[in-house]
């Protein structure tokens, strides 16, 4: 009897995507749905490989042909949700996704499939129902617990996150991320904290696993909470180096990189005539240098609609330089050097095309994605109207704040302190560049006046937004809109100025980066 070749395929075409050899992979998936026109396989993966690839009316076309033969194949309806949602077709995107979770219930599984998308898409009140009934349907499973709880903290739902996390623990005592994340939701106390909880985890974990990584990162916050600072940061030092030796990082190819993007950029760049009628508003910087604080005050305008991080900026230059480079796959490198040679109005359209889901409907829109400081000529070229708002902090309340955050698999450069200082370093190179070369175009927004000097620092901002004073923007806080970064729980609080000056505990541990960064001309005081 013939083995059959189903797995075969599914293996191949799985192997292909992940060398991202993505039209080899939609090859063997319309092979695979020739000999199995029955099986989901080839139109799920021929349609993943097709959204990979960037062509995104063949995934959803995919997808829909697989759906007219088996409407309640989930999967397949969440991969037309993904292909509606890059198209741009938000709303249907959602209609989709509740098509799933109308036939998902009440498997757990394939709500939590559901739910992930709609964390994914930014729809976490959505999200929030779906995994309020697949807790219903696996009262017992902590995942479900875990993941509503992570939703529940995006909403600002903290006492529910709590909640959740709790019941986490209940059903698996030791687990790193609920102790993690009940430690991040409220300031801990001498008389009220989890170090000892803590504590007895990090002994059960192996000692260079990602969950003792988790616990070094959750014990390090606690103990600085209760003031205990060397604690704080010996857990700090060993979170850090446990997370530097899971992940492949080349700080001076990033420096480098950043050589190359100056240099592609030589001259002033010349102020060009709009064509799109769009003003966006970018939000730049390093990461826990309040740019989601920024996010959020502009976001409480009436004119402005608040579009999050979006990866679109970065996936339209990437199209770009796919064209220069005429289907060569180009390193970090080469990439940044080509930066140069493109045409902003291509960048334009593709990036209004792959934002439309989430432009919203107001006059004005603000892009939060801190890592576009690395295009800020680009986006001057593709919108001669749009506003660069660059958030600057003290240098090493910056570092520490970045050092003491653990990203989950972004900013690489954050897990060594020489490391953060080469790449804070040539960040600052770039930025100078970027003001030289656009003289009088980007507003540098210190953090340490937001928090010190709200309502001047706020006028001056909407004054370069060319926006009037609404003194809703001083509420940020009440901004009803999740928030999915690292200062979820900072940014639905008044402001304190407790954050600006708690590098200082640290200034002996800070001394080598602080010499660093003064031997490269950055002054630290």
């Amino acid at each position: 009897m013939q083995t059959p070749l189903l797995p075969h395929y599914e293996h191949e075409i799985g192997m292909r995507i992940g060398r991202g050899d993505f039209a080899g992979a939609a090859a063997v998936a319309a092979r695979c749905r020739a000999a199995y026109p029955d099986a989901s396989a080839g139109w799920l993966l021929g349609s993943i490989a097709a959204l990979l690839g960037d062509d995104k009316e063949t995934a959803l076309a995919l997808a829909d042909e697989r759906l007219a033969r088996r409407p309640i194949d989930i999967p397949c309806l969440l991969q037309k949700a993904e292909s509606l949602l890059a198209l741009g077709r938000r709303a249907d995107a959602l209609a989709a996704a509740a098509a799933a979770a109308a036939i998902a219930a009440p498997n757990a599984a394939a709500l939590d499939a559901v739910g992930e998308f709609l964390v994914h898409a930014g729809a976490h009140a959505q999200a929030l129902a779906i995994y309020d009934d697949a807790v219903a349907a696996a009262p017992d499973d902590p995942s479900m617990h875990a993941k509503r709880a992570v939703v529940h903290r995006f909403l600002g739902n903290f006492d529910a996150a709590a909640a959740d996390y709790e019941r986490v623990r209940e059903l698996a005592p030791s687990d790193p991320e609920a102790l993690k994340g009940i430690a991040e939701l409220r300031r801990q106390t001498a008389e009220r904290n989890y170090v000892s909880a803590l504590t007895a985890a990090l002994a059960a974990a192996p000692s260079d696993s990602k969950e003792a990584a988790t616990l070094h990162f959750a014990l390090a916050k606690s103990c600085e909470d209760i003031g205990q600072h060397a604690e704080s940061w010996r857990h700090l030092v060993a979170g850090n180096r446990i997370e530097r030796s899971r992940i492949q990082y080349d700080s001076a190819t990033d420096c480098a990189a950043i050589a190359h993007i100056i240099g592609a950029f030589p001259a002033v760049e010349a102020a060009q005539a709009d064509t799109t009628g769009e003003r966006p508003i970018f939000i730049v910087g390093l990461p826990r240098t309040g740019t989601t604080l920024v996010e959020r005050i502009v976001g409480n305008h009436s004119a402005v609609h608040s579009a999050g991080e979006l990866p679109a900026l970065s996936e339209a230059i990437g199209a770009a330089v796919d064209r220069i480079a005429r289907g060569e796959r180009m390193d970090w490198l080469n990439y940044a050097a080509a930066l140069g040679r493109i045409d902003g109005a291509f960048i334009a359209h593709e990036y209004l095309a792959r934002a439309r889901a989430r432009r919203g409907e107001l006059a004005r829109f603000s892009d939060k994605q801190p890592t576009n400081f690395f295009y800020c000529a680009l986006i001057l070229r593709a919108f001669p109207d749009a506003r660069i708002v660059h958030l600057t902090r003290h240098p090493l309340a910056a570092c520490y704040a970045i050092y003491k955050t653990r990203f989950g698999g972004t900013y690489p450069f954050a897990y060594d302190l020489a490391e953060l200082g080469e790449f804070y370093i040539a960040y600052r190179r770039l930025m100078a560049h970027w003001h030289t070369i656009l003289p009088q175009r980007i507003l540098d927004v210190a953090y340490e006046d937001v928090v010190t000097n709200l309502e001047p620092t706020t006028r001056r901002l909407l004054t370069y937004l060319d926006l009037p004073f609404e003194a809703a923007c001083l509420e940020f806080h009440r901004n009803p809109r999740s928030t999915a970064t690292a200062s979820a729980v900072q940014v639905r609080q008044p402001l304190y100025d407790s954050s600006l000056q708690q590098w200082r505990h640290y200034d002996a541990d800070l001394a080598a980066l602080r010499a660093q960064l003064q031997a490269a001309g950055i002054q630290v005081e």
